[in-house]
This record gives C-alpha cells, structure tokens and sequence, in this order.
C-alpha cells in the first residue's frame, strides 16, 4: 500500500477493542507476580489523580527493556491504558519454543518444577498469541552470521516493522521496547530506529511511555517500581537521532528512586574514604530522599522513604553488598572495599559484576539533579 494512502486509511481504521476474556487472561499473569517480586510500586505524576494512561488509536506505548520479567510488568500497566484497546507486542521468536521459562530463568527446587509444568502444558505460546504477541527473530543475538552470508539481515528486520504496522492498521495499538534489547548497565541501551520507522508510516501516530526500575537489593527478590509518563509528541519531520532523544528523555525521566539505587549512589560518593558508620550513612539516605523530595518533586521515590520499611531495606543493601564483596562490616562502621570503586572494562552484564554500579546507572538521566542536592549534604 502507498504509504499516502496508508496514513489516510489509519485514521478510518476501528480500534480492535478489549473483551472480558481478553482482560481476564492479562489479569491472571499480574496475579502471579509474587513469583517474581517481593514488593510492587505504581507512581504517576502529580496532575493525574486518575491513574489513567491514556492511548488513543492509534498510539505506541514504549518502556525501557530490563529483563523477561518484565512481562508482568506489561500487565499491571494493562488496567491503567485508556481506552482499552487491544495491543500488538513484538516477542521474542524462542518465548514460543521448547522448555522456555526452565532454559531463561533457570530457576531450582520447586519453582523449577512449576516453571517446567508450565513449560510442558504448551500455555504460553496460546497465551502469548491470544493477547497479540508476534513472534520476532533476534537476528543480532541469535543468527546474524547466518543471515549476513545469505544477505538477509536487513531485509528481515524491515519486513518484521512491516509486520508491526500492519498490526496497528488492522485496529490494534503497539507496545514495544525501543531499545529492543536488555538493560545490560542498568540504565537504557541506543534506542533503534524503529521508532522513526512508525513514525515517517503513520501521520497521527500517538506516543506514552512508562518506566521500569527493578530494586534487587532492598528485598530477597526484587521489587518492581512503574513510573508512568504520559502522551507526549514527536514532531513529524524528526529525523531518526532526533526521535531516539525524544524517546530516551521520556523514557530516562521516569526512573524510580528506590532504596537499593540511592543507596547506590551514596556509597560510591564516598570513594577515597575507608569506613562510615552505619548510623551516619543510614541518616545520610533519609536526608538524601527528602532533600530531593523537596526539591525535585517531579521525580519518583519510592514509599519505602516515608516508612519504617527503609531501615529493613538498607540493612538488605548492606547484607547483599558485603556478599558481593564491595563493603566489609567492622563493629558499628561500614567499611568501603576497592572493588567497590573498580568500573568493569567491560559494562555488559554488569549486574553480575558490579551491582552496586548497576543500580547507580538507573539514575542515570537525575545524576545532575541528584549531584546538587548532594552538595548541600556535607557528607
């Protein structure tokens, strides 16, 4: 279809709304969540009482891509989407393949066991293509060798955009990650172009977006803070770098503080120092929070901030951090170690090898912020 022609008919195009079926199915997924999360936050900004994104068709809606935990994450945000209409959601090819949830997250004991009856029921790939789910080729992880010889690559990765904006032709909205791949350092990885690719198709194209901050130090597991952006626009003679800092803003913006990335970022402000008590650094964290409360209320902070749960959560920061080998207890004072100073050469996982630094990156887009409102400390 000519692409004139193509943005003409969007707009005749009816929305493919929700059922009750459909809702059901998404709601069942944001049940289990427990599996996963050890606590769940939800925060929206200050002039949207209503707790409502809003997505008229056609729109895109975009979230930072963590890790396939995320999927839950998906169907919390579902109820809040106004009006309800159904998605279509690039996955990954292998989501539909044998054995899944037991090969991704390698889980042990009984978890492994219903993970492996999950897997062997065949759910997935009904569910998955029931709420919309199309199956996507990861040609730059899992055969990009074998398609360069056969000259393939781009001409599969345009066709599978193709795919994409046929779905929102016949009625539906697009949920993507931008990035299109993990956080690997904890912050956002380059934004593709796939973005401007919908965007130069599509005239009245609609954009929201929300953000994902994943805490894996204040608890067991980790806990899963949402911040919700909202509609915002991309002027239609963006180019492509143009679109990408329009998305990564948005996207950056919306970062959560969380006990585990503050606490992050306090104790690498403390690099040529060897030790500070607890007590201090504890005190330091609370004045910290409600320093850039204060200041900086467009940006998210966790309730843990205003309740006695933050005691608990340090002390889990503390306790995972001394593991990992970056800090050492000695009586009442915290002692800082080299390792966690050191920056990894290589960033990619840096979960595994600094999670101290993985979770400062989170901040990444409120450093400058952040920095200010440590100078006025005195730490």
């Amino acid at each position: 279809m000519d692409p004139i022609m193509e943005k003409e008919t969007a707009k005749q195009v009816q929305p493919v709304y929700t059922t009750k079926t459909y809702s059901f199915m998404i709601e069942i997924v944001f049940k289990v969540r427990g599996i996963l999360f050890d606590a769940f936050e939800e925060h929206f900004p200050a002039n949207n009482p209503k707790k409502i994104l809003e997505a008229p068709y056609p729109s895109i809606l975009m979230a930072n891509h963590v890790w396939e935990g995320d999927v839950p994450a998906l169907a919390a945000v579902y109820p809040h989407v106004h009006p309800s209409i159904k998605f279509a959601i690039p996955a990954r090819e292998d989501i539909l393949g044998k054995d899944f949830l037991v090969k991704e997250f390698k889980p042990k004991g009984l978890l492994k066991l219903i993970f492996l009856l999950i897997d062997k029921s065949g759910i997935i790939p009904k569910y998955m293509d029931y709420i919309g789910c199309v199956p996507i080729k990861r040609p730059f992880r899992d055969n990009a060798r074998e398609l360069l010889k056969k000259g393939m690559l781009r001409d599969m990765v345009d066709q599978e955009w193709s795919y994409l904006s046929d779905r929102i032709s016949e009625g539906r909205n697009l949920f993507l990650f931008p990035e299109g791949v993990f956080n690997q350092d904890g912050y956002m990885a380059q934004v593709k172009k796939g973005v401007y690719f919908l965007r130069s198709k599509f005239k009245n194209l609609n954009f929201t977006s929300f953000t994902l901050t994943y805490d894996y130090f204040s608890s067991k597991k980790s806990e899963l803070h949402i911040g919700y952006g909202g509609q915002f626009p991309i002027p239609e003679n963006a180019d492509a770098d143009q679109v990408s800092s329009i998305v990564k803003e948005k996207l950056g913006s919306g970062y959560t503080i969380t006990a585990g990335n503050l606490s992050s970022y306090m104790v690498l402000k403390f690099e040529g120092k060897a030790k500070e008590s607890k007590e201090k650094l504890f005190s330091i964290l609370k004045s910290l929070a409600e320093k850039i409360a204060n200041a900086h209320p467009e940006i998210y902070i966790s309730e843990k901030f205003k309740t006695d749960a933050l005691k608990n959560a340090f002390e889990s920061f503390l306790e995972k951090a001394k593991k990992g080998g970056f800090l050492k207890l000695e009586g009442n004072d915290i002692v800082f170690l080299e390792k966690l100073f050191q920056i990894p050469k290589d960033l990619h996982n840096l979960k595994k090898k600094n999670l101290v630094l993985y979770h400062r990156n989170q901040l990444t887009y409120h450093i400058p912020k952040l920095d200010t409102v440590w100078s006025t400390i005195g730490a």
